[in-house]
C-alpha cells in the first residue's frame, strides 16, 4: 500500500508505521441511556479500542418524521451534559471520545465540547456543505465512503481540504448490514490511498471479526467496528456489533497480526543470524581427495555441516570446480577458501 500523510487524533499518531487506530463503534446502541453508554465507553477501553465513537444527531433537522432513522435517533439523544459527563468517563478511562454530527446543531455541540475528531458517515459523504462546516472546525476528519463512487470521495475530500483541513483520514465502507464478502473490496484501501494521500483505514459491517483483521494485513492505519454489550438487544446495529469477549479478541488479533507484519525491509531478523550457518548447505569433500586433485562436481556434496564447522557456500560450486586442491580433504571434510589454488 502506498505510504501516506500521517495524522494527530487526540496524542495518537495515525498511518504508515504507526500501531493501528482501533475505533469502539457505539453510535446509538446506547439507546439514549448515558449510564449504558459510559458502561460501554469502559468496556471497550477494557478491549483495548483507542477510540470510542458516537452518533450525534438532532432528529428534527437530520431525519423526516416519516423514517425510521427518525425514530431510531429521536429515542435516542444523549443530552450535552450527560456528553460532557461521558468526555470526562472516556478520559477516566484512556480512550479517545469522538462522534459523527448529524447536522449543522449536533456539529456545534460536539464542536463545542472540544471532541478532537469528527467523523463523517457515508450517508453524510455527499453534504459537502456539512463536510466544509466540520473541516472548518480545524480537527481531524475520518471520512466514510459507503455507496460512494470514487469521483464523490474525492468531491468530499476536497471540499474539506479547500477550507484548510489537513488532518484527514479516508475509509473504505460497504454499506450493507451485514455486509456479505464478496462486497468489502478491501483492496480499494490502496488505491484510496494513492487518490487521496491520507491515512486509510475500514470501516466493518462485515459479520464477525474477520474482515477488520484482514484489512490491518492489508494495510489499514485505522479500524472502525460496531460495538455492544448485547447483540441481541433491539436497535438497528446490534446484530452486527461486536459484544466485549469478541471485541477484545479482534484487538488482540489485530496487534498480532501488526507484530507479524513487522518490517518492509527483507533481512534475517536477529534470532535467524545464528542459525545461517547450520541451515544453509555448504561445499564438503563427498571422498578422501588427495592433495593437488583437481576438483570435480561428484568430488562434492552440498551439505548441512554443523554450525561451527567452516566450509564455502553452495553458491561457490562453479567457482571451485577445475580447481587444484592445496591439501587433502578427508571425506566430510568442508573445503574452505584456503584449500583452494588460486581461488578469486
Amino acid at each position: 500500500m502506498a505510504e501516506a500523510a500521517q495524522i494527530l487524533v487526540g496524542e495518537r499518531r495515525i498511518g504508515a508505521g504507526n500501531p493501528c487506530f482501533v475505533i469502539a463503534e457505539v453510535g446509538i446502541n446506547h439507546g439514549g441511556d448515558e449510564g449504558r453508554c459510559a458502561e460501554m465507553i469502559a468496556a471497550a477501553a477494557a478491549c483495548g479500542a483507542d477510540a470510542v465513537k458516537l452518533q450525534t444527531v438532532t432528529p428534527d433537522e437530520s431525519y423526516h418524521p416519516a423514517t425510521e432513522s427518525y425514530r431510531l435517533f429521536r429515542g435516542s439523544v444523549l443530552s450535552r451534559p450527560a456528553l460532557e459527563r461521558l468526555m470526562t468517563r472516556a478520559r477516566e478511562t484512556g480512550v479517545i471520545l469522538f462522534s459523527t454530527p448529524g447536522d449543522f446543531t449536533a456539529l456545534a455541540l460536539v464542536t463545542s465540547l472540544d471532541m478532537p475528531a469528527i467523523k463523517i458517515s457515508s450517508g453524510l459523504l455527499t453534504n459537502l456543505p456539512l463536510i466544509r462546516a466540520a473541516a472548518a472546525t480545524c480537527r481531524p476528519l475520518i471520512l466514510s465512503t459507503g455507496m460512494a463512487r470514487r469521483d464523490e470521495v474525492m468531491e468530499a475530500v476536497a471540499a474539506a481540504r479547500g477550507v484548510g483541513c489537513r488532518a484527514l483520514a479516508v475509509l473504505q465502507c460497504t454499506s450493507l448490514y451485514p455486509a456479505p464478502s464478496s462486497t468489502l473490496n478491501l483492496r480499494a484501501m490502496a488505491a484510496l490511498a494513492i487518490a487521496t494521500g491520507a491515512p486509510v483505514g475500514y470501516s466493518d459491517h462485515h459479520d464477525g471479526a474477520l474482515a477488520a483483521i484482514a484489512a490491518v494485513a492489508a494495510g489499514a492505519s485505522l479500524i472502525e467496528k460496531h460495538f455492544t454489550l448485547d447483540a441481541s438487544a433491539a436497535g438497528a446495529d446490534h446484530a452486527i456489533s461486536l459484544e466485549t469477549d469478541a471485541f477484545g479478541q479482534m484487538v488482540r488479533d489485530i496487534r498480532a497480526v501488526e507484530a507479524m507484519l513487522g518490517s518492509s525491509e527483507k533481512a534475517p531478523v536477529a534470532a535467524e543470524e545464528s542459525l545461517r550457518d547450520g541451515r544453509h548447505r555448504r561445499l564438503v569433500a563427498a571422498r578422501d581427495i588427495e592433495a593437488g586433485a583437481v576438483l570435480a562436481a561428484h568430488d562434492l556434496f552440498l551439505m548441512r555441516l554443523p554450525p561451527d564447522r567452516a566450509a564455502l557456500p553452495a553458491k561457490r560450486l562453479p567457482d571451485v570446480i577445475g580447481k587444484h586442491l592445496a591439501r587433502a580433504a578427508p571425506r566430510l571434510t568442508g573445503i574452505t577458501a584456503d584449500m583452494i589454488e588460486e581461488l578469486s
